[in-house]
């Protein structure tokens, strides 16, 4: 997550560093899980339906990427100005950025792309924080309608989330529509979350219960600073969120598959986003 400018130069030293520490404490977390674990059980969990399971969510967490690219566009360019292949690229560059260390060069690189398109500075960085407000707001939002759906059932809350929704698309705004479109794409998150889960996770925790859990692991490794995409803050709160119900095995396994699955969505996204730029 981008440091918010204007930020002091000891308090930037004491969010990077803290970040750090997060980063590392999670990945010690890891390793220390994946020491007490027989390999063997770790290698036993891999099967078909679990591979056909990753290639579904790696499609899902590619659409979600599209979906935030056109939220993204519709808060940058509400006019209409860039061509959506144009928009795709700009986003898709900061979806490959994303993964190095920093957790900032996304936000850099839509700023220059942006302003070489012809948007203003001013108009990209405004964009850039009503994104992470937004997805602060979805991500806890879709996360909720998991929980009703893991209590009381599915229907009520796909029809609370779709709702919300609709309502944000009859705001006719672009904070609205770009709202609509990160519900969906978190929704996406989700369905992701429960394909990987209903593969390998053995019953005992719903399978909304655990995509919840996920969005909020999810929202970890957006919030703490450093971690490139998230990586390892978000699978060592997946792991200490889902502790207590599910064994320690098929966990650590949907884990890693859940990663995978992600940075090959973002991988065929960002990389198909630019290869249709350029033949546009």
């Amino acid at each position: 997550m981008a440091e918010a400018p204007g930020l002091p130069a000891r308090d930037g030293w004491l969010v990077r560093w803290g970040g750090a520490a997060i980063v590392a404490l999670s990945i010690g977390f890891i390793g220390q899980r994946l020491w007490t674990l027989d390999p063997v059980q770790l290698a036993g969990q891999a099967s078909w339906p679990l591979a056909g399971a990753m290639l579904a969510a790696t499609a899902l967490f590619g659409g979600a990427n599209r979906l935030l690219a056109q939220g993204w566009q519709a808060l940058a360019d509400p006019e209409g100005r860039l061509c959506p292949r144009t928009a795709g690229r700009i986003y898709g560059r900061g979806v490959l950025l994303k993964y190095l260390p920093g957790s900032v060069f996304q936000y850099v690189s839509r700023q220059v792309d942006a302003s070489g398109a012809g948007l203003t500075q001013g108009e990209a960085a405004k964009a850039s924080l009503a994104e992470i407000g937004l997805h602060l707001a979805s991500s806890m939002t879709v996360a909720a309608g998991c929980f009703v759906a893991a209590q009381i059932g599915a229907v009520p809350a796909l029809a609370g989330v779709a709702a919300a929704g609709f309502v944000a698309l009859l705001l006719r705004l672009p904070m609205g529509r770009a709202f609509a479109c990160q519900l969906g794409a978190f929704a996406c998150f989700a369905g992701a979350a429960m394909l990987v889960a209903a593969a390998i996770l053995p019953g005992g925790l719903a399978l909304s219960q655990f995509a919840a859990l996920f969005l909020l692991a999810w929202l970890a490794g957006f919030v703490v600073p450093v971690a490139p995409g998230g990586l390892g803050v978000r699978e060592a709160a997946l792991l200490a969120l889902a502790a207590g119900s599910v064994p320690t095995a098929p966990l650590l396994a949907a884990v890693l598959a859940l990663r995978i699955a992600s940075i090959l969505g973002d991988l065929g996204y960002g990389l198909g986003a630019l290869a249709l730029a350029r033949r546009g």
